[in-house]
């Protein structure tokens, strides 16, 4: 059995884990949740996750710790316990939802599950990696909105569940897909997941900026394609993603910026802006025959008609629309994102 420590947003969180179909699943604690997999492997790529690892019981956790000097626990009481009925020689306190490097690096972090279970952190959420791509890349504007790596990471594995299990796709063939790049958020994430990418946008100098940047970054697969073009999304598209297996990852630029003060007519016109691009990100999707994944802007303490007016035209022209409930956003933003899926 296994376990992980969800993420600020754990219905995200939950649909991401389906990509390891989980199965048997149990919630001991608030924000935690034990279950089983067939797809071991392919538990590294849950970085959506804050923490994951194996689910043990009490009597073993001695054997398993035999060379581990120091463990870290959630609380005192606990130290304690273990210091007397499995001889941990050390103990230092962590919260289970902190992510800390010294952790990472030395000794092992144990969880108190429920009932004499414990988990054994193996894997951490990719927090050198998410910085990277969010706050190194020289070319990037915070005026126009990023969408965050790792919800960028979790949107590609959201769709992956979808698919990958069911059908005949073929991961070399799978080509991830951004019709607005900007600086190429999805290009980086999808490029070290081991996916080709082809980005394009009516703007590519942000994205052309940070070319050099992500050749010599840590996080670079060599071997993988990595094309950008521009391009207008109410144009047609050429043929750059001919015979590959489209997944398209996006979402406009949340543009203009939003503060307490700004009026409703003006966050209405913002609105309407949204719903006239993407429509003709729809019109493009249909043209691909593609499954895309994207977000939408949901503006706090505001009428949101963005998710109707698109369910609807989707409709109209044959696409299978759907969205996700859960709204990503921070305390002091303005402007949540909402999850769209099409497939």
């Amino acid at each position: 059995m296994y376990f992980a420590v969800l993420w600020k947003n754990p219905e995200i969180s939950m649909l991401e884990l389906e990509l390891v179909k989980a199965k048997e699943i149990s919630y001991p604690k608030k924000g935690i949740v034990i279950f089983d997999t067939k797809y071991p492997e392919l538990l590294p790529q849950l970085w959506g996750t804050i923490k994951i690892g194996t689910v043990v019981k009490e009597k073993d956790l001695q054997e398993l710790l035999t060379d581990v000097k120091i463990i870290w626990i959630q609380n005192e009481a606990n130290g304690k316990h273990l210091k007397r009925t499995v001889w941990i020689r050390r103990y230092k306190l962590v919260d289970v939802f902190h992510t800390d490097k010294e952790i990472k690096n030395k000794w092992k972090e144990i969880i108190n599950l429920e009932n004499g279970l414990y988990g054994i952190v193996e894997q951490y959420q990719n927090i050198e990696l998410y910085e990277a791509v969010d706050f190194g890349k020289p070319g990037r504007s915070m005026e126009m909105g990023m969408m965050p790596a790792k919800l960028a990471h979790m949107m590609i594995n959201i769709w992956l569940a979808k698919f990958i299990h069911e059908s005949q796709l073929d991961s070399e063939k799978i080509c991830i897909y951004d019709p607005f790049v900007w600086s190429w958020t999805t290009g980086m994430l999808a490029n070290y997941m081991g996916y080709d990418f082809v980005g394009s946008d009516i703007k590519i100098n942000y994205a052309e900026k940070n070319a050099t940047w992500r050749k010599t970054s840590n996080f670079y697969t060599p071997d993988r394609e990595f094309e950008i073009f521009k391009h207008d999304i109410k144009e047609k598209l050429w043929n750059q993603l001919a015979g590959k297996d489209v997944l398209v990852v996006t979402e406009w630029r949340l543009w203009p910026i939003v503060k307490k003060w700004t009026s409703d007519q003006d966050i209405q016109k913002f609105q309407e802006r949204v719903v006239d691009l993407y429509k003709s990100f729809l019109d493009r999707i249909k043209e691909l025959w593609a499954v895309a994944v994207f977000t939408i802007p949901r503006y706090v303490g505001q009428e949101n008609g963005i998710e109707q007016v698109l369910t609807k035209y989707a409709t109209n022209i044959g696409i299978k629309i759907q969205s996700i409930p859960e709204i990503y956003g921070r305390e002091w933003q303005q402007v949540g994102r909402k999850i769209m899926t099409i497939s």
